[in-house]
């Protein structure tokens, strides 16, 4: 008997859906996948009995989109699974040049910080983000699990892209990738806490530890409709079907 499983979120879903329609993992699974555009899944509620936006664009698109043409019903489902929308370790990244931390080998930063400001820092950003908007929505309303999931790390392709490399290159040059999943560990803690799980990346995507190795983000597609319109060339957020096909392949739900 296949568990019926609600897969939340927005563009990022587009992987986690590709990679079951082409893979189909054996795994006693039934997986609905719900989504908006942008900012469309910051109006999730609960309206007459189901998860909807309220925003009438994105509510349009997230019932078009699923194949229901309706909401979702909690009811329904012995799981969720919560993708992208914002639960990415950004302040990490962006702050790794200016703030070094005990943890960290930068000597070059112009300040010095505890690590307990970063993981605040971080939390700040993940506690206000879409992605726990809906997940609290979500744990008010079902006893089920509710598993979040990070984004994938930017591609290895970025090193396309001068600015993006010139952030990365000094985290890779101290060997400081365990310095990131350290603030991202602290913030699961707190996850844990409120009453969820993490899925994490699969380990055999990552590139450097703090990458996602080029062949899963390569042709990744929008969120539409028969997901056959791909992203622009220099595409570092989005992955593949193969990376939802990962994904599916490597979870314990």
């Amino acid at each position: 008997m296949s568990r019926k499983i609600c897969v939340l979120g927005n563009s990022h879903i587009a992987a986690l859906k590709g990679g079951w329609e082409t893979a189909s993992p054996a795994k006693p699974l039934s997986p609905d996948f719900f989504g908006a555009l942008s900012k469309g899944m910051e109006s999730l509620a609960l309206i007459d009995g189901k998860l909807l936006p309220s925003d009438p664009e994105a509510a349009a698109f997230y019932c078009n989109s699923s194949g229901k043409g309706t909401g979702a019903i909690p009811e329904d489902y012995e799981a969720f699974v919560l993708c992208g929308m914002g639960m990415f370790p950004n302040p990490v990244f962006n702050n790794y040049a200016s703030y070094s931390t005990p943890s960290t080998h930068n000597t070059s930063a112009e300040y010095y910080v505890s690590d307990a400001c970063l993981d605040d820092l971080l939390w700040d950003h993940i506690d206000r983000s879409m992605m726990m908007h809906c997940a609290r929505l979500v744990r008010a309303v079902t006893d089920a699990p509710v598993h979040l999931v990070w984004q994938a790390f930017w591609s290895e392709a970025l090193f396309n892209i001068e600015w993006r490399a010139a952030q990365m290159s000094p985290i890779l040059e101290n060997n400081d990738q365990d310095y990131i999943h350290a603030r991202m560990r602290a913030v699961e803690t707190r996850l844990f806490d409120e009453g969820f799980s993490v899925l994490q990346q699969p380990k055999d995507t990552l590139a450097q530890g703090v990458m996602t190795k080029e062949e899963f983000s390569r042709g990744s597609v929008l969120f539409r409709e028969g997901l056959n319109q791909p992203h622009r060339d220099n595409d570092v957020f989005h992955m593949n079907s193969d990376y939802g096909a990962k994904c599916w392949n490597t979870w314990e739900i």
